[in-house]
């Protein structure tokens, strides 16, 4: 019987702050490792772990111990090898859990994890860049506009370096314009004024791209249970309300929100859109 393939879940929040923090190599290995702990006991016997790692995700040995011996009290701990001081015995890499791990890169809340096949989660350019696509939502979800700013202060990645990721995997990318409602509740663009060399014109203002990966939905699993153990914590959704939501996928979304931004849009109705297919927002 052939056994199924290997899926690696993602989690937004984690890859985010991975990127950010410069340890995206380490939380990638972890990603693999409990892809690869089919018992979902939390241990692995790092004689059976590395040739796994090896002819799954494409990593060489000496890369693997690398990382191992990086990641140890991050992402994991090593019993019973030279890595850990010397134990004797089986070496056993006990992998730590969502908490932890949540916990260790600061995050406030998990959202719900995204899948990919292990096939696309090979070589080191392919990693960062899903990682850095697990940032969107997955094609066919519902999703917000974002500027190329606001996802580098997210993830810590640069325009271009962003541009390069969508292209590795495929990232799908959606313009969306903003409207206005005149005096007779009619729907109008919003233009602003362009300087060029020679002379000056109106053009329709655009807002942030909508961005959308290849990635499925994957299972809700542990991340509630998770977040509401994270709430505990000194840093908690407090700090998370002081940032105004400026885009709301319905009118109701905007009258329930009780902070948002002053330039705030609503999506508009596909029927009311004046270009159909479009992503038009209306201000509020």
């Amino acid at each position: 019987m052939i056994p199924p393939p290997l899926i690696i879940k993602l989690i937004a929040e984690l890859s985010c702050a991975a990127l950010k923090a410069k340890v995206d190599k380490e939380l990638a290995l972890w990603y693999e490792l409990r892809a690869i702990n089919v018992t979902h006991m939390g241990k692995l016997l790092l004689e059976y772990a590395v040739p796994a790692l090896v002819s799954s995700f494409g990593y060489s040995e000496p890369t693997i111990y690398r990382l191992l011996k990086a990641g140890k009290g991050k992402f994991w701990d090593i019993k019973g090898s030279k890595l850990s001081g010397g134990f004797g015995g089986r070496t056993v890499v006990k992998i730590y859990g969502l908490y932890q791990v949540a916990e260790y890169l600061n995050t406030s809340g998990l959202s719900r994890p995204v899948e990919i096949r292990a096939s696309d989660f090979r070589g080191r350019q392919a990693k960062t860049a899903q990682l850095y696509a697990s940032f969107f939502k997955p094609d066919g979800s519902r999703a917000k506009p974002i500027a190329r700013e606001s996802i580098e202060v997210a993830t810590g990645v640069k325009r271009r370096q962003q541009q390069r990721y969508d292209k590795v995997v495929g990232i799908k990318r959606v313009a969306n314009f903003a409207f206005y409602q005149d005096g007779k509740g009619k729907l109008t663009p919003i233009r602003h004024l362009v300087d060029g060399k020679s002379r000056q014109w109106l053009k329709d203002r655009r807002l942030g791209n909508t961005y959308h990966s290849r990635a499925l939905k994957a299972h809700k699993g542990m991340t509630r249970k998770i977040n509401a153990e994270l709430k505990h914590r000194s840093l908690t959704s407090d700090e998370m309300s002081c940032v105004l939501k400026r885009f709301f996928l319905s009118a109701r979304s905007l009258v329930r929100s009780s902070e948002r931004h002053e330039e705030s849009f609503v999506l508009v109705n596909k029927r009311d859109r004046i270009v159909s297919g479009r992503m038009e927002w209306c201000m509020a």
